[in-house]
């Protein structure tokens, strides 16, 4: 029988499913070795000399972190790599400290952590061999540490066995701002925790110095208990209690959803918001498994499986040769994937915002597959992405910074000028609208994959920080023929606001179980104030991009159910004449639209409404998974921003 961990008790939605779970073995990545704690992964203040060489040496923030590791071995495992093998360490340096633990081990398992050595080292798994030479090299080179230095002989089938074992259940340790500062191996309370593509729980980290108040009773014990192969059980030889000491980021497992006793607890393992061919292809390449969820094992795809991976849904196509169509469009998908990858692998490299954006927003536009290709196919078919699939997503979170990126680009000074005014507005406002685009396609999709809440709760943050960000936008004074300087609380206020959590909410903290337990009704009045304040907004966001303006509506996705199979797609066909909301007017003298000074005293606390409602339902979602709020909620920490946006009063 598998092994599974099972709820003890009944669970209720926003709930530590563990105390702070301390890690048996931890590695930063190679290139936060200069900058971050090697035990603890806290950076380091102040910051080493650029100067100093750190590149066979450990930095630590205190005695104490610094006596937790084995330096000595770990620094001859960073010499000794340096001259047989290329790329990052963390994995044979996390390995290296779990062989330090003494803990029982064999191929099979190490401290009752599955290795997964035999499939991990099989050449059907290892595909052309690269996976199994990284093993067999940095096992070699753990041995050659392990001695001191000196010569190994024979196999090294205990290190084999660690990075096998480090390689399956390490996870990435990241930041509070989602940043990859290394990874971690967790013990068995964790690890034996399942993987599930609709999970009920996800984890959060938690450093040195952070979350230093007492815990509550529920939140200082396991809830779970494993379930499974008795032999399995018994075979455990040790508990995070009696190793790991309680040095490095600590991991708490936290429940999504309501959990009864006796249900499995799971986590997921890798992307959700990919479809299900990309999330089985991971899982099978990097844990040796294939997923058997009820999401997966569904004897068709759910809504949420076939809105990432469809073309159809929004843009339909003309028929020629209906046989052919699926194949077609996992072509039409892989060369998409593909020219998107470039795309973002080019600005990445070359720093070029404006290219990105251009070349991104041309493959959302146009269509995927060239006519020849279509042609010698025998379709006449239109293949354009709709706006819930996995690539258009990720094209949305790309071009949303790389826009943000171009209107910082833009200095002050040549605002302050006047010259670059319009086009500092421009690019702020796109992406905001992308940001805003984003956070509604994935509450979507969260809307029938509850799992999805840590992304939806990311991207909502995102949305409403960019929006309350374009809102302070200093162009708009200088744009306004009046340059208002008036503080925001002298503007006209917008028609007041009725959410049962603004009503609620006027200071932090305002989080609460209370709150969760009603999150359907706060959830529905949100985003009816969400909906409609972008109704009033949208337009003018979405003015000047092609794309933006061919989406109806970013939040209510129900049009996309009414758009009848077309031959030639019709951006902004939906738009009245002017393409903009009501705030905006057509210049009688040009064939583009200008933005009036006189309505901008309206339009600006709109926005601030729309990305205090978005930051703070995203940080409901956050607080859910999370158990605390995002730190660019200290924006409102301020009673009276709150108050600007209640205004029932």
């Amino acid at each position: 029988m598998e092994m599974a961990m099972r709820a003890t008790e009944d669970i209720a939605v926003g709930e530590d499913v563990t105390p702070p779970l301390a890690p048996l073995s931890l590695a930063l990545y190679d290139s936060f070795l200069p900058s971050h704690c090697a035990s603890c992964f806290s950076s380091l203040s102040p910051p080493p000399s650029p100067l100093a060489d750190s590149s066979h040496s450990f930095l630590y923030c205190s005695s104490r972190c610094s006596s937790s590791s084995s330096s000595s071995a770990e620094e001859l495992l960073l010499r000794y790599t340096s001259t047989v093998a290329s790329g990052d360490t963390s994995d044979l340096r996390a390995a290296l400290r779990l062989l330090a633990h003494g803990l029982d081990a064999s191929s099979w398992r190490v401290g009752g952590l599955l290795t997964n050595r035999e499939k991990l080292m099989s050449r059907e798994s290892s595909g052309d061999g690269e996976v199994l030479e990284r093993i067999r090299s940095g096992a070699r080179a753990l041995a050659v540490a392990r001695s001191g230095g000196g010569d190994v002989e024979g196999d090294a089938v205990l290190e084999e066995a660690a990075l096998c074992a480090t390689i399956t259940n390490a996870v990435e340790v990241q930041d509070v701002d989602g940043r990859g500062l290394g990874i971690a191996v967790y013990g068995t309370d964790f690890s034996w925790i399942n993987h599930s593509c609709s999970a009920n729980a996800c984890y959060r980290f938690q450093f040195s110095g952070t979350e230093s108040s007492p815990l509550a009773p529920d939140e200082s014990r396991l809830r779970i208990v494993p379930y499974g192969d008795r032999a399995q059980m018994d075979s455990v030889a040790c508990r995070n209690a009696e190793v790991g000491k309680g040095y490095g980021p600590k991991i708490i497992v936290r429940s999504i959803k309501a959990v009864k006793k006796g249900e499995e607890v799971t986590v997921a393992y890798t992307d959700l918001l990919q479809p299900k061919a990309g999330r089985h292809f991971e899982l099978q390449s990097k844990y040796q498994f294939k997923c058997s969820c009820i999401r997966c094992d569904a004897e068709h795809l759910g809504y949420v499986d076939y809105a990432l991976q469809d073309f159809r849904a929004a843009y339909g196509y003309v028929r020629e040769n209906s046989a052919n169509c699926s194949n077609y469009q996992d072509e039409a998908a892989r060369r998409f994937s593909e020219s998107m990858d470039d795309v973002i692998s080019e600005y990445l490299s070359d720093s070029d915002p404006k290219s990105c954006c251009e070349k991104l927003e041309s493959l959302l536009t146009e269509r995927v597959l060239d006519e020849d290709f279509a042609s010698k196919a025998g379709l006449k078919q239109k293949f354009f992405l709709q706006p819930l699939h996995h690539l258009s997503l990720n094209a949305y979170i790309t071009l949303a910074s790389a826009y943000r990126i171009r209107s910082s680009q833009l200095v002050a000074p040549q605002i302050q000028a006047g010259a670059l005014v319009s086009e500092t507005l421009k690019l702020s406002r796109i992406s905001g609208a992308y940001s805003l685009l984003l956070a509604g396609a994935v509450h979507h999709l969260f809307s029938s994959e509850s799992s999805l809440m840590a992304s939806a709760a990311t991207f909502w943050v995102s949305a409403g920080e960019s929006l309350l960000s374009l809102s302070g936008n200093l162009a708009w004074s200088i744009f306004s023929e009046k340059r208002q300087t008036a503080a925001r609380s002298s503007a006209p206020k917008p028609q007041s606001c009725r959410c049962s959590l603004m009503k609620e909410v006027q200071v932090r903290p305002f989080w609460s179980q209370a709150l969760y337990a009603d999150f359907e009704n706060i959830s529905r009045d949100f985003m009816s104030c969400i909906a409609v304040l972008t109704k009033m907004l949208w337009g003018f966001l979405a003015h000047g991009s092609h794309y933006l303006q061919a989406v109806k509506d970013p939040i209510d996705f129900g049009w996309l159910r009414t758009l009848e199979i077309f031959k030639e797609y019709n951006f902004g066909a939906h738009l009245d004449g002017t393409g903009l909301d009501s705030y905006c007017e057509r210049d009688q003298n040009a064939s583009t639209y200008k933005l009036h000074a006189p309505d901008d005293h309206e339009r600006r606390p709109l926005l601030f409404q729309l990305g205090v409602h978005c930051l703070m339902y995203g940080g409901l979602l956050w607080s859910i998974c999370y158990g605390r709020t995002p730190c660019i909620l200290d924006m409102l920490s301020n009673e009276n921003d709150v108050a600007d946006c209640s205004l029932d009063r």
